[in-house]
């Protein structure tokens, strides 16, 4: 085993314990449900017009569930692909009567050979700051997708000043598995998706919410004006990002 190979796998336990040593209520962040700020996120890839009808979709990261299972409300042909078999199983029991979602357990690095060529398209929210190497992330997606497959993630802004703040007041949240936020600059994705081999790169910020506020009655009209004032774009708080296999 080389060091970069060991190194991956201290960082995949240090991903699994984040999330598979924490109570239920420590997880929240990550519990599917039907708030405003899932449906938000959801809207932000839906809207974009990037998945077609017919699309055999993978939600990488997908974790419980929490956007997985509202893609598959909408319509979307999505499976689920994650690191931890505990999260994959707490999907499976979320899911709703009547709605199934296949699920793979594995690292996105070096995805199962059963899966290379199989989608036309992969999705993921806020997976890509838990990663340490983008760029061997890209090229492992790059492989389960068919020629001109497209790439729809959701994530957070590094220049957000806000998330550094939740990092250091949240009892529940370690910056050793947040710190691939500082991989998340528009010039470092770029780089990371051309040299995977990605064309069509997009990326726009928008929003500023944490659910709590998202969620609130006026939170939608707030973030609605906040994404008009384009001063304010820089230090938006999410990242909709897009890409297209060569």
């Amino acid at each position: 085993m080389n060091n970069d190979d060991s190194c991956q796998q201290k960082h995949n336990l240090v991903q699994r314990d984040y999330y598979e040593s924490r109570t239920q209520q420590q997880n929240w962040r990550v519990q599917p449900g039907n708030s405003n700020y899932i449906v938000s996120h959801v809207r932000r890839v839906l809207d974009s017009n990037l998945l077609l009808k017919g699309d055999k979709v993978l939600d990488v990261g997908c974790g419980m569930g929490k956007f997985t299972i509202p893609l598959r409300c909408e319509g979307v042909d999505i499976e689920g692909f994650d690191l931890s078999p505990y999260l994959l199983e707490k999907l499976v029991s979320a899911c709703p009567e009547a709605i199934d979602i296949a699920t793979h357990c594995g690292d996105i690095l070096t995805p199962p050979a059963s899966l290379h060529g199989q989608f036309d398209a992969m999705t993921g929210f806020f997976m890509l700051h838990h990663l340490i190497d983008i760029k061997s992330a890209f090229i492992g997606m790059k492989q389960v997708l068919k020629p001109e497959g497209r790439l729809l993630f959701v994530d957070v802004n590094p220049f957000c000043p806000f998330y550094y703040l939740q990092i250091s007041l949240s009892p529940s949240m370690r910056w050793k598995a947040e710190k691939g936020i500082l991989n998340l600059t528009d010039a470092k994705l770029t780089a990371a998706l051309t040299a995977a081999g990605f064309q069509d790169i997009a990326i726009d910020n928008y929003g500023i919410l944490p659910p709590p506020l998202k969620n609130l009655q006026a939170g939608n009209w707030f973030e609605k004006q906040f994404d008009r004032i384009g001063i304010l774009k820089p230090v938006a708080a999410f990242k909709f990002i897009s890409a297209k296999a060569t």
